[in-house]
């Protein structure tokens, strides 16, 4: 009795019938492979590229050459997986493989890969975002134990704590360029509360007694509102005070090129109910443009 191919049978196709379609492995010419003719003119493909033991690297327009045993010295990293064989490659017009990174910062990595040199600490941050990039756990655990590391982790513990302090601060800026824009002068000037908590409310205070007899006595909590400002940064739980927070914000600002000065000017004296007043620091933010 004779067999049939189940597909041919599912299809209503005879066997004899039935076209052959042969799927060629067209080979990419920028890759040395060991991809090899068959007798029937069909390329055959082995488990892995084979690259030369020189390699010549594009990192964003910065060209380096290094050895293959380097980038394969770590091998959870992402250099060693490219390298691996395993994957197709982007190369650039000349046959160099392009990867769209820092090439200036490039070379610090392979220095690590070399020869374990660290980087200059004022490259240090830098240099961390690519060694989190290229993954490569023993020069990220290194940086790790670098004060401009650790002094930003622990700064953004700190600022996590304040309130939409990220978005605050664009908004502090955007808010600068409207006052400046709105009055162009060489300083702009803005009203800032930062307060890390309400101001505690006195023994004098605390004796009052309550407006309408019988009710609760509204002293031991404030009433939330607006003081008259156009930012406010807090309330917050962690140790660092109100002075520590400005720093930030002065530091933060000044990354983006502005010159910033601020002072204390009062306190918010809004009333809020009976003898009762906010007593949030207010302090005026100069923007200095030129």
């Amino acid at each position: 009795m004779q067999s049939h191919d189940p597909l041919s049978v599912m299809a209503g196709v005879k066997p004899s019938s039935m076209n052959v379609l042969k799927i060629v492995d067209v080979p990419n010419p920028s890759f040395s492979s060991s991809r090899e003719l068959n007798g029937n003119g069909i390329y055959e493909k082995n488990e892995c590229i084979q690259f030369q033991n020189v390699i010549t690297l594009n990192i964003g327009g910065t060209i380096h050459t290094t050895s293959l045993s380097t980038l394969l010295k770590y091998p959870d990293s992402m250099l060693a997986v490219m390298f691996s064989g395993r994957h197709h490659l982007a190369m650039d017009d000349q046959g160099r493989y392009f990867i769209d990174r820092d090439g200036k910062l490039f070379i610090h990595i392979l220095n690590y890969l070399r020869e374990n040199k660290m980087p200059p600490l004022s490259l240090v941050m830098d240099v961390y975002e690519e060694a989190q990039y290229y993954n490569i756990t023993p020069l990220i655990s290194a940086l790790n134990s670098t004060c401009p590391v650790a002094s930003d982790k622990i700064r953004r513990l700190f600022l996590d704590e304040v309130p939409s302090y990220d978005i605050k601060i664009n908004a502090l800026i955007e808010k600068a360029q409207q006052v400046a824009t709105i009055h162009p002068d060489r300083v702009s000037k803005l009203l800032v509360c930062v307060y890390k908590e309400d101001s505690p409310i006195t023994a004098y205070e605390n004796s009052l007694l309550p407006p309408v007899p019988g009710e609760r006595n509204p002293n031991g909590s404030q009433m939330n509102h607006s003081c008259d400002v156009c930012i406010s940064f807090g309330p917050w739980l962690a140790a660092p005070d109100v002075y520590d927070l400005i720093h930030c914000i002065k530091d933060d600002v000044a990354k983006r090129g502005y010159s910033l000065e601020c002072q204390c000017i009062g306190v918010c004296d809004k009333h809020l109910i009976g003898q009762f007043y906010c007593k949030r620091p207010i302090y005026e933010f100069k923007f200095k443009w030129w």
